[in-house]
């Protein structure tokens, strides 16, 4: 071949188109026996210097006010999270073998930030935190993985935050730009795109107690609610246990408000389709209202953190629940720093001495099958279509004594 070459390149040239050529590949091969990936040279104590004086430093140039514009949080809650994550492996600041600083856990924590709150691609954080695409995909999976993780302890240290008494039932969807053509005929919604379904617990000041992500978008509500673990957090959790008088009556177990594909169980409570008075009219206007804390909560979250409000760019389902149930601990985390200190040591007293209760309660049951009955008899009871059709009544009444002069 090497024969060949050399006799076309003599036969058909001049002597200068000859050198010419020759001259080129010889510094071509220069490069194709040494070429190696392509190397950036960051300097992360400089990016760090430069984020300190923009934002968090003592006089930043950039006020409290356009950090918590850019970041979705104020600098407390940013600080609460860094400090929490300095101690995990991935977040601390190591030092290679020639001594040089890697990057910072305030760095890889407001990489992660940023992408969440505009929903950008991983090398868009590179001009600003001088940090490379795969570093700072890694560090949105490690963030979203250790929000899960502290959250998941903190949960079970302290127990369930609070009762549910009026709390909003719904579900919503994400769009997905990466799913497997063998998957989207399961995952395509009532939109005709692939989607994947959460369903989602929201009180009135838009605190999301509840969520289940990850069913296919061909699932109808009824559909969610079967595969969902809310029903067993009811009864084995005590998420809705509760007293409270209404109408006149003790009641002992919260209720959810939901639309009316939703089955008529005890925990949940619908609107009046076609109401016929005056007081069936009023009860379903509050109720439908009330109803939008959950699609509240969702459009509050969306606009918070744009990462939710683009199709996704993940592949793997499991870490796009990472990132969806990461977004709901911050938002949440925004929501409680709303709500005064006194409030909430208040309710976590209350909440220290239910637990309490519900444990005394079953501590008795020392055999397997009476605790399947317990089961058994809790579920029956959550699927009581005359105690939902009482409680609606009950709730009808206690909306026209409270309510009906003002409408």
């Amino acid at each position: 071949m090497e024969d060949f070459s050399s006799f076309v390149l003599e036969e058909y040239m001049d002597d200068s188109e000859l050198e010419v050529v020759l001259s080129e590949m010889d510094e071509s091969a220069l490069y194709v026996g040494h070429r190696t990936r392509s190397y950036i040279h960051r300097d992360f104590v400089e990016a760090e210097r430069i984020l300190f004086d923009d934002y968090l430093g003592d006089n930043p140039r950039y006020n409290d006010r356009m950090f918590l514009r850019r970041f979705r949080m104020t600098k407390e809650m940013f600080w609460r999270i860094s400090d929490g994550l300095k101690n995990h492996d991935f977040f601390k600041q190591k030092i290679d073998a020639v001594g040089k600083r890697g990057l910072s856990t305030v760095q890889k924590v407001c990489a992660a930030v940023r992408m969440l709150a505009y929903g950008t691609s991983s090398d868009s954080v590179d001009e600003y935190l001088k940090m490379g695409d795969s570093t700072a995909m890694l560090c949105l999976k490690e963030f979203c993985s250790s929000i899960l993780s502290d959250s998941s302890k903190r949960a079970k240290k302290e127990g369930f935050p609070v009762c549910l008494v009026a709390s909003t039932a719904g579900t919503g969807s994400g769009t997905s730009h990466k799913c497997p053509t063998a998957y989207k005929g399961q995952f395509t919604g009532k939109e005709g795109k692939a989607t994947i379904v959460l369903e989602a617990i929201a009180s009135s000041d838009t605190h999301i107690w509840h969520s289940f992500f990850g069913s296919p978008g061909s699932l109808n509500d009824i559909n969610i609610l079967d595969r969902s673990p809310l029903v067993n957090n009811i009864v084995n959790g005590g998420t809705l246990d509760a007293k409270y008088r209404l109408n006149g009556k003790q009641r002992h177990q919260g209720y959810l408000l939901a639309d009316g594909i939703y089955p008529d169980w005890a925990v949940f409570v619908k609107t009046i389709s076609n109401p016929k008075n005056a007081k069936e009219k009023l009860f379903s206007k509050l109720q439908e209202s009330y109803r939008k804390d959950v699609e509240r909560a969702f459009g509050i979250m969306v606009k918070c953190f744009h990462i939710l409000a683009y199709p996704a760019r993940l592949f793997d389902v499991n870490v796009l629940k990472n990132v969806l149930q990461t977004c709901i601990i911050l938002h949440n985390m925004r929501v409680e720093l709303k709500i005064s200190t006194e409030q909430d040591h208040e309710q976590e007293e209350g909440d220290e001495q239910q637990d309490l209760e519900v444990e005394n309660g079953s501590a008795g049951l020392n055999s397997v099958d009476a605790l399947f009955q317990q089961y058994c008899s809790k579920r029956v009871k959550i699927k009581d279509t005359q105690e939902s059709a009482a409680l609606r009544h009950d709730l009808v009444d206690h909306a026209w004594q409270h309510f009906g002069c003002k409408s």
